[in-house]
């Protein structure tokens, strides 16, 4: 299918320098330029705006994250929507929101920010933090369970994208920090399911994790970055604390392109 103003680019170079221009833009679409994300990629540009669909999860994700002026996504997301997928989970910017609102129902809105690490992490022990690996599989997913009980967005799969660290007290796991994304090639790595058992909340393990997964990550990475709910203070004031500051403020929601009666 092809859109008025709105081509698919194919090349990953492009693409790379598109997103290069506002890298705290587009933390997710750059890490999935690596050669393990990269087949399950589909990229769009159109009026100055780019647009990725991902595959490779449950449900597919759109991440459509305006770079200035950000009027112009409107335009891409209006004149791209039927190259979107019918259901999908969006990292989208308002503008990229409001320009889909007329093929898509929109629901479960909420604010994220991406927050990028601005030099070496600034805080957090390093002491009794242990590696996970797919071993730990039920214990991270009773963790996630109990620290997301309405939902979260792991998926076994995410083991295998990055590195995980935990904590553990008395032999259980209570506190978890790991990776979306993870590319070496590009230098790029997107923290994600952070989670603290509420048990255990209150103590700091989610800034010790954290920073311990940072120190790992610096090795292999120049942009280290995550995406946050605003309304989480807490734990938007504890990546404030390791040195990671806002980049830009995204819209997540689920949308579903409406029907028309015949």
């Amino acid at each position: 299918m092809t859109a008025t103003g709105v081509r698919r680019l194919t090349g990953r170079d492009e693409v790379r320098a598109l997103l290069r221009v506002h890298p705290e833009r587009h933390l997710l679409a750059l890490g999935d330029l690596d050669d393990a994300f990269w087949p399950h990629t589909e990229f769009h540009h159109g009026h100055g705006q780019t647009f990725m669909i991902y595959t490779a999860l449950a449900a597919p994700v759109v991440v459509a994250v305006a770079d200035p002026p950000e009027g112009d996504m409107t335009r891409l997301a209006a004149d791209g929507a039927g190259l979107l997928p019918d259901h999908f989970y969006g990292h989208l910017s308002p503008e990229a929101i409001d320009g889909l609102r007329d093929a898509y129902e929109v629901s479960g809105a909420t604010d994220h920010a991406y927050m990028t690490l601005r030099g070496p992490v600034t805080a957090g022990a390093t002491t009794d933090v242990v590696t996970l690996g797919e071993a730990d599989l039920p214990e991270i997913t009773a963790l996630q369970a109990a620290a997301n009980p309405h939902g979260g967005f792991f998926e076994p799969a995410m083991l295998r994208a990055g590195p995980y660290l935990g904590v553990r007290r008395k032999g259980a796991l209570v506190s978890m920090a790991g990776t979306h994304t993870w590319s070496p090639a590009e230098r790029v790595a997107v923290l994600g399911n952070i989670a603290t058992h509420p048990d255990h909340r209150g103590q700091g393990l989610a800034g010790d994790v954290t920073a311990a997964l940072c120190r790992v990550l610096g090795e292999s990475a120049d942009l280290i970055g995550l995406t946050v709910n605003v309304a989480n203070e807490p734990a938007v004031r504890c990546y404030r604390r390791l040195g990671f500051v806002t980049g830009v403020t995204t819209v997540g929601a689920h949308l579903t392109r409406r029907t028309t009666a015949s």
